[in-house]
């Protein structure tokens, strides 16, 4: 029976929001205040792991600490600052995107990751994510093509940087901005030739991404269909498959999720 009503307690605090969460996150709060940066640092980031309920309630402290005198301060807030919901985003994603410029690479890297969680509502920092798409740093491109790729649709206006990560010394590159391009649609036409050269990249992942997102595109990409065809006859099964989908799609046959 104690078992019981202690269970039944426990449950009953959780249901009411658990108050020393509430006050461990108030502490975090004050934290951030603190003239130690690590401990600044640590209080941005247990804010983040206490939840997007968390974040919520110190979003006006965390978009302060983004723009803390110390990088590993503005990388955990805005690493938190990720699980804000879309209904919020617009309150974010101004100082998520400027912090895509920052002098330190982490904090560039956690923005990026943090608007790639937020999704299409993070469509406004599109342009800054297409300039550090493009600015030479390969990790940089790789995370801004992440949340490029999140966008869907909306990543269009970075669509030339993203051409130009097709053509990445680095395959991990290579494979995700075809992804992403391949998420941007039918309007992605302009991409049609550097992925169909990408059909006999020698990496699996790549002719994979390329040829899926050639079907993406649609009719407008009817130009590769013979590189397509190739991919028919490639040794991995998946690819095959995908080959075959996507002439589909490219000759204007709808096709099924399952398909």
């Amino acid at each position: 029976m104690i078992r019981i009503w202690t269970c039944l307690l426990c449950s009953g605090m959780l249901l009411a929001g658990c108050g020393e969460s509430d006050e461990h996150v108030a502490k975090q709060r004050k934290d951030l205040k603190s003239e130690s940066p690590g401990i600044r640092a640590r209080a941005a980031e247990e804010i983040g792991k206490a939840g997007a309920r968390a974040v919520r309630s110190s979003m006006r402290q965390l978009v302060v600490a983004i723009k803390d005198d110390s990088p590993s301060v503005r990388s955990m807030a805005a690493q938190s600052l990720g699980q804000v919901p879309p209904e919020q985003a617009s309150e974010v994603v101004p100082v998520l995107g400027e912090a895509l410029g920052d002098a330190d690479a982490t904090v560039r890297r956690k923005a990026a990751l943090a608007l790639s969680k937020i999704g299409p509502a993070a469509a406004p920092a599109a342009g800054q994510l297409s300039k550090m798409l493009s600015n030479g740093d390969h990790k940089d491109g790789w995370w801004a093509t992440e949340a490029l790729g999140r966008l869907g649709p909306q990543a269009g206006v970075a669509l030339d940087g993203l051409i130009e990560q097709l053509k990445s010394p680095v395959t991990r590159n290579r494979s995700r901005a075809a992804w992403a391009i391949g998420n941007i649609g039918p309007s992605a036409v302009s991409a049609v030739e550097q992925l169909a050269a990408l059909t006999s990249d020698p990496d699996a992942a790549v002719r994979m991404c390329a040829v899926t997102s050639l079907g993406q595109i649609g009719p407008g990409a009817a130009s590769a269909r013979g590189a397509v065809q190739a991919l028919l006859r490639d040794p991995i099964a998946d690819i095959r498959g995908s080959a075959a989908r996507a002439l589909k799609q490219i000759d204007g046959v709808k096709v099924g999720l399952q398909e």
